[in-house]
């Protein structure tokens, strides 16, 4: 079976011949097999990059579209009922071919053209990926559309629904005015996106009143992650004196890697950068000629969940403003391989498709979302980004971007700077964004979208810096109501602390920050066991070592580990404290919209430690007695867990990633061929060099860094970039993991820009050619 994956690899060196292409494109790949494609058109800069993304991601992009069609369980059998039971109803392919009929020409051929590529390489090779061999299938033609589809299926968990039925199950269980002091939102004194350097003055959020409002409507509903790291500097603050952009996107570590290294040139534009396997452009992160962007994710709110009422006598009728309206209803079957094929009925409604509940119980939830609406022109954006020459330009082109709402961040070589809250957010009520809502009312609707020249935007800030983590965009002045579910500020406040008095800034220094894994949190707890004293001498060693700590998250020490099993005790405790019976559902990190919540929930905790406030607090204890429980029995656990031996609870030996092929359970006799191999890493879910975990498997790590970037507009040819694995998709390439150990020792490989650099460094060269 080995010399099965490596006869299927492509050929990335022989010439050959296509219809659909104008003139020569030549293929060039460097010593990671990232390809750098050259065009004289655009339509064949396209063509070129839909056939070498084939040729490393075909499987990754048709497993993209498969998921978004709702026809995962065609490929892996009933694995993949969960995702296309849930993805169906959607109906994202409908959706899509919509978008498509009303896009621009010069769109419409950017995703031809890329179709066209991948399907020429379809059409042209017998070496399919080793998948296909593994479950008997072939891929299906590509169709401009599906490049849509891929990118809506990767943003379809960031909008913000999740968290609303987590809050709203909270407040069936606990009550309004309990719940109320669970969901604060942002912490005051945390980092600010805009203005930057600024520190969010409170008030904490207050749902009770909200909660109270609609507790009535929500009860016995049934219930049905990401971040990142991005920085930008003006020339005052760099040694070039002109700006620097550096960043890294979190999310989970898919096998293969959720984005591809590669550069498009033609006479239209050069650009260079990282793009979704199946979806033209570089939506996310990339520089052309004049400009360099990256994003993060904004955390806001652009999907709202509505009850609709059925009618008990005719349940294909819902309420609508005291009259019943009939719903459209589609039969629909889902195909499973090697099982019974799945009758399933999709009722959609005029807020959306239902997503929870049954009409048969009366009330059911509905799904409205500003991807799903019509006369998506996100496209559009993607494509007239490709050739803007300043950040004026960039912030025009993305009018047109509806989903996902990013924190964007762009620079231009004449030396502006510029971040904004890029994407299309609806103007409705503020209960909306709290909770599911009644959808029979009409007094829940949406009032259009907050206007374009309206969004959180600065413009060569006087601090001389930009900083996004996530974290809260403006204060409560701004006139919208963006969002409940910010990440905490720590990680924002550590790269902050690293730029605010920087001022000859270098690619070191950008390094540093990457690789900078100090903890907020970590220091405030340990700075509670100050005054503790233990009788046991082993545990009162721990504990000096823990208070001399600097809340460094690196392998090669103890008390990483141990702080982190002593968090995991205490959140353990407050979280059934103040839970009740939903606290086991709070600390799985496999729930939707759970892990926000509990992220947020942690933050509000280490916020009462910080300032002695008791209130979340056990009856009868302090912050010192729990601490001091919490320490002995993280003690006990670690020692039964790993032995009495200090050496071996060094933190790289139990924070790893284990990345999983998603074929690897099915085929569990080749999973070592398929699976990369675990890698110990620095950091954890509060600093910059990011390794989150849950605490259902510590400390497993869930989410990390899936790319990081550096951007030098002073000179192109010094920018650089890393991925966790590698350019292919294919197990048995050389660059299925050729950057994972250069990621792991957060290094960075140059990203060729200068053609003649590029063909000295070629490993490969291909031409594709018109064929007459």
């Amino acid at each position: 079976m080995k010399n099965s994956f490596k006869s299927t690899l492509p050929d990335t060196s022989s010439n050959q011949k296509f219809h659909n292409l104008t003139a020569d494109v030549k293929i060039y790949r460097d010593g990671y097999g990232i390809p750098h494609i050259k065009a004289t058109k655009a339509k064949d800069a396209f063509f070129g990059q839909g056939f070498a993304t084939a040729q490393d991601r075909l499987w990754h992009m048709d497993t993209d579209r498969m998921k978004a069609y709702g026809r995962w369980s065609e490929y892996i059998g009933e694995d993949g009922l969960e995702n296309d039971l849930f993805i169906r109803p959607l109906q994202i392919k409908s959706s899509v071919q919509n978008d498509y009929s009303k896009l621009d020409e010069i769109t419409i051929e950017m995703l031809k053209s890329y179709a066209s590529g991948v399907n020429a390489l379809i059409d042209s090779t017998n070496n399919l990926p080793i998948e296909y061999k593994l479950i008997n299938t072939h891929p299906q033609k590509w169709e401009p559309w599906d490049s849509l589809a891929v990118y809506k299926i990767r943003h379809l968990m960031m909008g913000g629904f999740a968290p609303k039925l987590w809050r709203a199950k909270v407040v069936n269980k606990l009550g309004p005015k309990k719940a109320s002091k669970l969901f604060k939102s942002y912490q005051p004194n945390h980092l600010l996106i805009v203005p930057p350097g600024k520190f969010y003055p409170g008030p904490y959020e207050n749902g009770e009143e909200i909660f109270d409002k609609i507790s009535d409507f929500i009860s016995g509903l049934a219930e049905h992650d990401s971040g990142s790291n991005s920085w930008a500097l003006n020339g005052n603050k760099t040694k070039t004196g002109l700006p620097m952009i550096a960043g890294d996107p979190h999310r989970e570590l898919d096998v293969p890697n959720v984005y591809y290294q590669n550069h498009i040139s033609c006479d239209e534009f050069d650009v260079i950068g990282l793009s979704f396997p199946g979806c033209p452009g570089f939506p996310h992160f990339g520089h052309n000629d004049k400009v360099a962007w990256c994003v993060t994710h904004a955390m806001s709110d652009y999907q709202d969940l509505y009850i609709e009422k059925f009618n008990p006598n005719n349940i294909t009728q819902y309420e609508y403003k005291g009259e019943w309206i009939n719903a459209e209803i589609i039969n629909d079957t889902i195909k499973v391989k090697n099982s019974n094929n799945r009758s399933i009925q999709i009722i959609n409604t005029i807020h959306g498709p239902i997503i929870s509940g049954k009409p048969i119980n009366e009330k059911a939830i509905s799904l409205k979302y500003t991807a799903l609406q019509p006369n998506n022109k996100n496209a559009t954006a993607i494509r007239q980004m490709l050739s803007v020459n300043n950040v004026k330009q960039m912030d025009i082109a993305m009018k047109n971007w509806v989903d996902p709402c990013n924190n964007f961040v762009f620079a231009d070589t004449k030396g502006s700077i510029q971040y904004l809250n890029r994407g299309k957010i609806p103007v409705r009520p503020k209960e909306n964004v709290w909770l599911p809502v009644p959808g029979w009312t009409g007094e829940n609707e949406w009032d259009g979208y907050i206007p374009h020249n309206d969004l959180p935007r600065i413009t060569n800030p006087s601090s001389g810096f930009i900083i996004t983590a996530n974290q809260k965009i403006v204060d409560n002045k701004y006139p919208y109501l963006l969002s409940l579910d910010y990440v905490p500020g720590n990680r924002a406040k550590v790269i902050y602390d690293h730029i605010e008095n920087l001022n000859n800034a270098t690619a070191e220094d950008m390094i540093k920050i990457h690789a900078s894994c100090q903890s907020i949190p970590a220091k405030i707890y340990c700075d509670l066991l100050k005054n503790l004293k233990f009788q046991n001498e082993k545990l009162e060693h721990i504990k000096n070592k823990l208070v001399n700590w600097d809340g460094s998250m690196e392998i090669h020490l103890i008390e990483p580990t141990i702080y982190s099993a002593m968090r995991i005790q205490l959140n353990k405790k407050l979280a059934e404290h103040n839970l009740g019976t939903l606290a086991k559902d709070a600390l799985d990190e496999s729930g939707k919209g759970i892990p926000g919540h509990m992220r947020q929930l942690e933050a509000l905790f280490a916020t009462h430690a910080k300032t002695n406030n008791s209130e979340m607090l056990p009856l009868n204890l302090n912050w010192n007695n729990i601490i001091e429980i919490s320490l002995k029995e993280a003690f006990k656990w670690l020692t039964q867990w790993l032995g009495e031996d200090l050496k071996l609870w060094k933190w790289g030996n139990v924070h790893k990633t284990y990345p999983i092929h998603p074929l690897s359970s099915i085929f569990p006799d080749l999973s070592k061929t398929l699976n990369p191999p675990s890698v110990s890493m620095n950091g954890d879910g509060d600093t910059p060099h990011a390794g989150f975990f849950g605490p259902s498997k510590p400390f497993n790590i869930i989410a990390t860094s899936v790319a990081r970037y550096y951007f030098d507009l002073s000179d192109w040819n010094q920018c650089k970039w890393i991925v966790p694995l590698g350019a292919s998709g294919h197990p048995g390439s050389t660059h299925y993991l050729d950057q994972m150990k250069i990621w792991n020792n957060t290094k960075l490989i140059p990203m060729f820009y200068n053609w003649k650099i590029i063909k000295s460094n070629a490993n490969s060269s291909q031409i594709l050619s018109p064929k007459i």
